[in-house]
C-alpha cells in the first residue's frame, strides 16, 4: 500500500470518527497522538489531518490546537446529539438509540451514546456542555440540587422517560403514569375483584407515580389489592429477584389475587416463570399485565400491555426545538407525551382473546387493541 493511499484511509477513518461525535467530548488529540492511536507514522497522520482541514471538517486554532469545526465559530457544521445513558445494559437506551439513529438523515444531525456511571459523574455535565443537544436517560434517584445544576448549564437538554418539567427541564416520556389505570380497567372488565401490584425495580419518580395511580384507582373503584414492593439494590438482576419473590409467596401461601399489575417487563417475566413452575397458568388461573415493552408480544404467554407509541415524531419535535432555536426560545410544552394510549390485550389476561366476552369488555372495546 502506498503512502498516499494510507494517509487517505486515515483521513477517511478520522472523518467517520468526527461525524460520529467521537471527539466532541474530549477534543481532538495532536497529530503525534493521533498517529499512535491509528498506528501510522507522524507524517502520515499529519497529511491525513491536512485533508480534513482542507475539507472543512477541522480547523486549527492560533495556538496550533486542532478542533472539530463545529467547536469553533468558523462556519456551520453538522449538529451533534448525545444520548446520555447509564453505563449498564438497558433495553430502554437501545430503543431510544435506534429511533434517534433513524431520524439522523431527516433532521441532518449525527448522534452517539455517552455512558455515565452515577448521578454525580462529571461526564454528564461535560456531555451537555459539548454537544449541540443532549437526550438524557436520567437516574431515578437524584438529590434536588442535581436538577438545579442541569438548569444552570443552559444548554439544549431533554430528559427522557421522566417528568422533570417542574424543575424547569424539558421532558419527553412515552408512558404517562396515569395510563396504567387503563390496564386496571381491563382487569376489572374481566371480573377481577382483587388486583395486586408487583414491583422489584429500585424506587424513584416513575415507580412511585405508577404505584400512586394504582392506589388511587383501587380507592376510586373500591377494588382491594396488595402492594408487593420488593425493590432490589442497584446493579441487582430484577428478573431473578422477581422470580424469587413470587416463588416464595406461592410456597408460603401468600399469593391470594387473581390479577396482578407488574410495573416492569422483568417483574412480569419473573412472575410468569414462577407461576408456571408452581403449576399456575398465567391467563387462565391468574391474569398478568405490565406497563409496556417491545418484547411482550413475543413472550409465551404473550403479555398484555399498553401500546408502544412510535417515539420518532415526539423525538423530532424536541430535536427541532433544540437544534434550530426559534426567536423567543423553546416553543413546545415543557413536557411532551402522548395524550392517550390503548391497551393491547394478549394471552396473559385472556386465554383466547378473539372469543372472550364479558359485559365490561364490550364497553372498553373502542379503547382497546386486540392482538393474540
Amino acid at each position: 500500500m502506498s503512502t498516499n493511499s494510507k494517509y487517505m484511509l486515515v483521513a477517511e477513518r478520522l472523518s467517520r470518527r468526527i461525524k460520529s461525535g467521537d471527539y466532541h467530548l474530549h477534543g481532538l488529540p495532536a497529530e503525534r497522538r493521533l498517529a499512535t492511536q491509528v498506528g501510522v507514522s507522524y507524517m502520515t497522520a499529519r497529511k491525513a489531518v491536512q485533508v480534513l482541514l482542507d475539507d472543512g471538517l477541522l480547523c486549527r486554532l492560533p495556538n496550533g490546537r486542532l478542533v472539530v469545526r463545529g467547536h469553533s465559530e468558523d462556519g456551520p457544521s453538522q449538529k451533534q446529539v448525545a444520548l446520555l445513558a447509564p453505563a449498564w445494559e438497558s433495553n430502554e437506551a437501545n430503543h431510544w438509540d435506534i429511533n434517534l439513529t433513524q431520524l439522523r438523515k431527516q433532521l441532518d444531525f449525527s448522534s452517539r451514546i455517552v455512558h455515565y456511571g452515577h448521578w454525580d459523574d462529571p461526564v454528564i455535565a461535560d456531555t451537555i456542555r459539548q454537544f449541540d443537544a443532549t437526550l438524557f436517560l436520567a437516574p431515578d434517584q437524584t438529590p434536588a440540587d442535581f436538577t438545579a445544576e442541569l438548569v444552570k448549564l443552559d444548554q439544549p437538554l431533554v430528559i427522557l422517560n421522566r417528568d422533570w418539567s417542574g424543575f424547569g427541564l424539558h421532558s419527553l416520556r412515552m408512558f404517562p403514569p396515569r395510563m396504567i389505570q387503563k390496564l386496571l380497567d381491563h382487569l376489572a372488565a374481566l371480573g377481577h375483584s382483587r388486583i395486586d401490584c408487583f414491583n422489584v425495580q429500585p424506587c424513584g419518580q416513575v415507580i412511585d407515580e405508577w404505584i400512586g395511580h394504582w392506589q388511587l384507582w383501587g380507592a376510586k373503584h373500591q377494588i382491594p389489592g396488595e402492594l408487593i414492593n420488593e425493590p432490589v439494590k442497584p446493579f441487582t438482576d430484577t428478573l431473578v429477584a422477581a422470580y424469587s419473590v413470587i416463588s416464595q409467596r406461592i410456597r408460603q401461601g401468600k399469593l391470594n389475587c387473581t390479577a396482578m399489575l407488574c410495573l416492569t417487563e422483568t417483574a412480569a417475566i419473573g412472575a410468569t416463570r414462577a407461576l408456571l413452575d408452581h403449576g399456575i397458568r398465567p391467563g387462565h388461573d391468574i391474569a398478568l399485565c405490565t406497563t409496556g415493552s417491545l418484547r411482550c408480544e413475543y413472550l409465551s404467554p404473550s403479555l398484555t400491555t399498553l401500546e408502544q407509541p412510535d417515539p420518532k415524531p415526539y423525538l423530532a419535535a424536541c430535536l427541532e426545538q433544540a437544534l434550530k432555536p426559534q426567536p423567543g426560545g423553546w416553543q413546545a410544552p415543557m413536557l411532551i407525551e402522548p395524550q392517550d394510549l390503548k391497551v393491547v390485550v394478549r394471552e396473559s389476561t385472556v386465554p383466547d382473546v378473539a372469543k372472550s366476552q364479558t359485559p365490561l369488555r364490550a364497553k372498553l372495546a373502542s379503547e382497546t387493541v386486540h392482538k393474540p
